[in-house]
C-alpha cells in the first residue's frame, strides 16, 4: 500500500489528466506532470512540476529518479501511455504505483477484439464484429455482415499517432470496406469490421468509473455526448454529466468480468430505434470527460488517487450540480463542421443553437482563468504553426525568396 504522503505523477495527461492535476493541486497534493512533445501544454499548469520527456528509456530513467523521492502514484491520460506502462511494468521501480502493473486486464480491454470477447462473456449486447487482418478477410465475412458497417483499428492509440483522428470509418458495402481496409492494413494496422448501431452523437453514452481491487466502485458517473469530433465517431467535444443506469450496469458487468482495477470509461450507444444499449469500447485511463465529476461535486480526482493508494473509501458524495464540459480544441472543429453544413439563412439559427449549448458548462478544458498557462501554451502553439505553414507555403510557391524580397522593396 502506498503511503498517504506519496506524490502523484500524471503521464501524458491531456484533457482529463489536466483536470485531475488541477483538482489535486487545489487539495495540496504534490503533482508531477510528464508529457511527450504533443502534450507540452499540460506541463504549464499552475503549481505542478512539469517535464517534457519522450517515450522509452528516458521516461524509465526519469521515473527511477522520481522513485528515489519515495512512493509515487502514477496515472495516465492516454491509451498510448497506459499501453507503455503495461509493456514496461516489469522495469518500473517498486516505488512507482500504477494500476497497469497489477494484471493483464488493461491490455485485454484496450484491444477491440479481446475487449468485445470480454463483453460477450459478461452477457452484454455487442455489435456484430469480425477481425480484419488482410483485405481478403472482408470478402470472407461480407455475406454475413449487416451493412452498413464501420471499420476501426484494433488499437486506436497506434492508429492516431500515424493516421490521425479519423479512425472510425462508415462503409456501405464490401467493396468500400475492402478499399478502406487495404489502406489501413498497408500502413500496418489490423482492423475490426463492426455492425453500425443507428443513432447520432446524442445516442453515445459513457459510464466513467474507478474500480477498486475489492470490486467496489469509489467513483461512478455518466457522460452523455452532445457533440463529438470527428462528427459521428469521435471524442466528446461537448458533454454533460448524467445518470445512465443502463450504461452503468453494462460497464460494471464488463469490468467485473475482466477483473479490471483502475479508472476507465466504458462507451455505449443507444440504438435509435429499439433503445437498446450496445457496448462499444473501454478507455483504460483517465477519460477526456473526467473534469465533469469534479466540477459537479463528486470529488473524483481525490477518490481516484486514494483508491490507487489502497485506502478504504466510503460512499461517493452526492451530485451537487449538473455540469457540462467542453473540449475546446475538438469542439472548435465540430462547430466549424456544423456551420459549414448549414445553408444560407439556417446558419444563424445553427450558430444560436450552438451558443445555447454551452449553458451550464463548468469545465472548459485548457481554458481556465485560475490556471491560464495550458491555454496560453496551446494558443501560442497554434499561432506559431499557422505562421510557419503560411511562410512555408509562400516559399514553396511563386518566386524565389530573394526575388520576392526584391519585389517588396520596389
Amino acid at each position: 500500500m502506498a503511503a498517504a504522503s506519496s506524490g502523484v505523477v500524471l503521464l501524458d495527461p491531456f484533457n482529463g489528466g489536466l483536470a485531475t492535476a488541477r483538482a489535486l493541486r487545489r487539495r495540496g497534493e504534490r503533482v508531477v506532470v510528464v508529457a511527450g512533445p504533443g502534450n507540452v501544454h499540460t506541463t504549464r499548469s499552475r503549481g505542478v512540476e512539469g517535464h517534457v520527456i519522450g517515450n522509452g528509456e528516458a521516461r524509465l530513467e526519469f521515473l527511477a529518479t522520481l522513485a528515489r523521492r519515495g512512493t509515487q502514484c502514477l496515472l495516465t491520460g492516454t491509451d498510448a501511455a497506459s499501453a507503455w506502462l503495461v509493456e514496461e511494468r516489469a522495469n518500473l521501480p517498486p516505488e512507482i504505483v500504477c494500476f497497469e502493473r497489477q494484471d493483464d486486464a488493461h491490455a485485454k480491454l484496450m484491444s477491440k477484439d479481446s475487449g468485445d470477447a470480454v463483453a460477450r462473456a459478461a452477457g452484454v449486447r455487442v455489435p456484430w464484429t469480425a477481425t480484419i487482418l488482410t483485405p481478403e478477410d472482408v470478402a470472407a465475412v461480407a455475406a454475413g455482415a449487416p451493412w452498413p458497417c464501420i471499420l476501426k483499428p484494433l488499437l486506436s492509440h497506434e492508429w492516431r499517432q500515424v493516421l490521425g483522428d479519423e479512425r472510425v470509418m462508415l462503409v456501405n458495402d464490401a467493396a468500400e470496406a475492402q478499399r478502406v481496409a487495404e489502406r489501413a492494413i498497408a500502413a500496418g494496422f489490423p482492423l475490426v469490421l463492426c455492425e453500425y448501431v443507428p443513432g447520432g452523437d446524442g445516442n453515445v453514452e459513457e459510464a466513467i468509473v474507478v474500480r477498486a481491487a475489492d470490486g467496489s466502485y469509489p467513483v461512478q458517473f455518466g457522460c452523455r455526448k452532445i457533440r463529438q469530433y470527428p462528427v459521428g465517431f469521435g471524442v466528446a467535444s461537448l458533454c454533460e454529466i448524467a445518470e445512465l443506469e443502463e450504461s452503468m450496469a453494462l460497464a460494471r458487468a464488463v469490468l467485473d468480468q475482466a477483473g479490471f482495477v483502475g479508472v476507465a470509461g466504458v462507451e455505449t450507444k443507444r440504438h435509435a430505434e429499439t433503445g437498446d444499449r450496445y457496448f462499444l469500447e473501454v478507455n483504460v485511463r483517465i477519460p477526456t470527460q473526467w473534469g465533469l465529476a469534479d466540477c459537479s461535486g463528486l470529488d473524483a480526482s481525490a477518490r481516484l488517487v486514494a483508491t490507487l493508494r489502497g485506502e478504504t473509501l466510503g460512499p461517493q458524495p452526492p451530485l451537487r450540480r449538473r455540469g457540462r464540459l467542453v473540449y475546446p480544441e475538438q469542439d472548435a472543429r465540430a462547430v466549424l463542421v456544423a456551420l459549414r453544413a448549414a445553408r444560407g439563412r439556417e446558419r444563424g439559427a445553427v450558430a444560436l443553437r450552438i451558443a445555447r449549448s454551452y449553458a451550464g458548462t463548468r469545465d472548459f478544458g485548457v481554458l481556465d482563468l485560475r490556471d491560464p498557462g495550458p491555454g496560453i501554451a496551446c494558443v501560442t502553439r497554434v499561432v506559431r504553426r499557422t505562421i510557419a505553414m503560411r511562410l512555408f507555403g509562400r516559399r514553396r510557391s511563386g518566386a524565389p525568396v530573394a526575388e520576392r524580397r526584391a519585389q517588396r522593396t520596389h
